[in-house]
């Protein structure tokens, strides 16, 4: 495979939802030498499938792997669920049975999966590919003034075996030490790994506006200056939602909620609105537009 070179999976909240997402990480990879590839072709990665039919998010999956196997390339993804999807199916199919059978399917619509596709998120391939050295010999601006608190979000490492080991699903690192590449300072602190309640959220929203509650609570505190966010369903529950959980709490939340590639793309010099579409964030960034 080539390793600057991926097909690019978008999702299906990214390019509807969160358009800001694709914009910055288009931005931030072709600054840092990495090529997306789009493949017109590709669809749903089979997450929202799961609980009506194994069988049926398993093919989905196998198609989008195929897809991208055709051009000889990896999947870089931008959302944490489609990249712990793809990758899960990527183990299944490991099973040579398995894969006959997803295969006979494919081969309706003329694939087959050979089993050599990659899967891997954005944060990770620059994370990576690019390296944090790298990331601070490229930096332009000084985002030194902002303390962030970095949100990684429950598929981006879960489970562990997936991942191939990268990064400690319990205690991770990698975020935050692609948030101090930046010249930002990121913290720690003690519901770091709280769910943003995005799954739950068509079912009660109740509890997913708690969940998003328990954090904000928690970084209204501590005074930060943002939340850094890697997945589109995480901005949206922790960014959209943000002001109807400051309503049903009865309290006052204006934590800006920050994509990475935007954070970064700030960093290395990209204009806020035209590149990285700062604008278009929920709570609106101020702060971060003045750079």
């Amino acid at each position: 495979m080539i390793m600057n070179k991926y097909a690019l999976f978008l999702g299906c909240n990214a390019p509807t939802k969160v358009p800001q997402y694709e914009l910055s990480a288009r931005w931030v990879a072709g600054h840092l030498g990495i090529e997306l590839i789009d493949i017109e072709e590709m669809g749903c990665c089979g997450s929202n499938q799961l609980n009506l039919s194994l069988e049926d998010s398993l093919l989905l999956s196998a198609m989008n792997l195929a897809l991208a196997g055709l051009h000889s390339l990896d999947i870089v993804t931008l959302c944490n669920a489609c990249t712990g999807t793809l990758s899960e199916a990527r183990g299944e199919l490991q099973d040579t049975k398995i894969r006959a059978r997803v295969n006979e399917k494919l081969s309706t619509i003329g694939l087959q999966y050979q089993g050599s596709t990659k899967v891997k998120h954005f944060s990770r391939v620059i994370y990576e590919y690019i390296g944090i050295d790298g990331l601070k010999k490229a930096i332009k601006k000084d985002l030194s003034k902002f303390v962030l608190a970095p949100h990684y979000g429950c598929h981006y490492l879960k489970p562990k075996a997936i991942h191939e080991g990268f990064d400690e699903p319990e205690n991770p690192h990698t975020l935050h030490q692609l948030i101090s590449a930046t010249g930002a300072r990121p913290i720690s602190y003690e519901n770091l790994l709280l769910c943003c309640g995005g799954k739950t959220f068509p079912n009660s929203q109740d509890l997913s506006h708690s969940l998003i509650g328990i954090k904000l609570q928690n970084l209204h505190s501590r005074k930060v200056d943002g939340l850094i966010l890697q997945c589109q369903s995480c901005y949206l529950m922790y960014g959209v939602q943000q002001k109807k959980v400051s309503e049903k709490l009865g309290r006052q939340y204006n934590i800006p909620a920050l994509l990475y590639p935007q954070l970064l793309g700030l960093a290395l010099g990209a204009d806020p609105g035209n590149d990285l579409g700062l604008h278009l964030n929920l709570p609106f960034p101020k702060k971060f537009l003045g750079i």
